[in-house]
């Protein structure tokens, strides 16, 4: 039988390849959205997965099952005693960054087809429809996630590339904002 521990080094490796995939399609201009939100949703999906396997006793069928789970690790990190310490005496800006950030932790989870399909059914890899009309992922523009770019951005990624293992972090989040150049995948299977 698996451990737990065996589990959650499995999700937070493949997490990294996940999150290295969405960094190298972020960059790329010629390649649609919908793609590289996909690998943003399925890297946030696996962090989370990776954490409660290692730090909660939610049983492992439901953690197998389940596509939910990011915004409420997002909620327990930013309450950890590492970003108390690194926010003491900034209250009013430690509570901003975690109100934005939990909103756009619930947002890339909503990008997972099974999450939220009957109140709303955008995601970021089957086609859906709403009244008459169908649309394909690669035709929306996923308007409540255009946030890339921005400070609340870069804070966003760095928390989610913080989380991963450290050979996937690679620097890659700063170096791709401070001087815009492509970060390279660096798993032979890319």
């Amino acid at each position: 039988m698996s451990s737990r521990i065996e589990w959650a080094r499995a999700y937070a490796r493949q997490a990294a390849s996940d999150w290295e995939v969405y960094l190298q399609l972020t960059d790329r201009r010629d390649a649609p959205r919908c793609h590289a939100l996909h690998f943003l949703q399925m890297a946030t999906e696996k962090i989370a997965k990776a954490y409660r396997f290692r730090h909660t006793n939610t049983p492992e069928a439901s953690l197998l099952t389940r596509h939910v789970g990011f915004q409420a690790f997002m909620r327990q990190f930013l309450r950890s005693p590492r970003v108390l310490q690194a926010y003491e005496g900034r209250a009013a800006q430690l509570g901003a960054v975690t109100r934005d950030c939990h909103q756009l932790a619930g947002e890339v989870e909503k990008l997972a087809p099974a999450v939220g399909r009957t109140d709303r059914p955008q995601n970021a890899e089957y086609p859906w429809r709403v009244a008459e009309r169908i649309t394909a992922p690669i035709d929306y523009d996923f308007s409540n996630l255009s946030f890339v770019g921005k400070p609340l951005s870069l804070k966003f990624q760095t928390t989610i590339s913080s989380k991963l293992p450290q050979r996937a972090r690679y620097g890659a989040v700063t170096a791709r904002f401070r001087d815009r150049r492509p970060v390279r995948c660096r798993h032979v299977a890319c």
